[in-house]
């Protein structure tokens, strides 16, 4: 007579269903039944062990809480010595740029302020990116010398 192996055994523990043969065998065969039964009791006495053992965590939260103090004191923040002058010629800085350039914009510049030649800084822009030469500003793709006289020649 062939009992069940370790599988079988497992498998009848966890109460997943078995060959036909199995069956019969495991009701027919009382050594294949005590197997199981001990592997059950051995599996609920370990579980009842394990339920035992976990922490008390509201415990434990109530001593670490014991151990904290019931007032916090409160530390006086330290600055650098160097951070408000720092921060003081900042605001200056800025109220002097923001000043000139309120002068500037609302024409307060008079006739000695410069015009600027914008087309003219354009196209020194524009020659200086044409140049191959300068590493980094080379033609990616040549593809686009098409487009740039598609567009130059009026389209869009």
């Amino acid at each position: 007579m062939k009992h069940l192996d370790d599988d079988q055994i497992t498998a009848a523990v966890a109460e997943l269903e078995l060959e036909a043969w199995a069956e019969e065998h495991l009701a027919s065969c009382l050594s294949c039944r005590q197997q199981v039964n001990d592997m059950r009791e051995l599996i609920d006495l370990r579980r009842d062990r394990l339920s035992g053992e976990a922490p008390d965590w509201q415990r434990q939260r109530q001593e670490i809480l014991l151990q904290l103090p019931s007032t916090v004191v409160a530390r006086p923040r330290r600055n650098p010595r160097w951070l408000r002058p720092m921060l003081a010629a900042a605001a200056v800085l800025l109220v002097t740029v923001g000043l000139g350039l309120m002068r500037l914009t609302a024409g307060g510049g008079g006739p000695e302020a410069p015009e600027l030649a914008v087309e003219q800084i354009l196209a020194e822009v524009d020659a200086v990116l044409a140049d191959e030469a300068i590493p980094g500003f080379e033609s990616i793709d040549p593809g686009m010398d098409d487009l740039e006289e598609l567009f130059s020649n009026g389209a869009s």
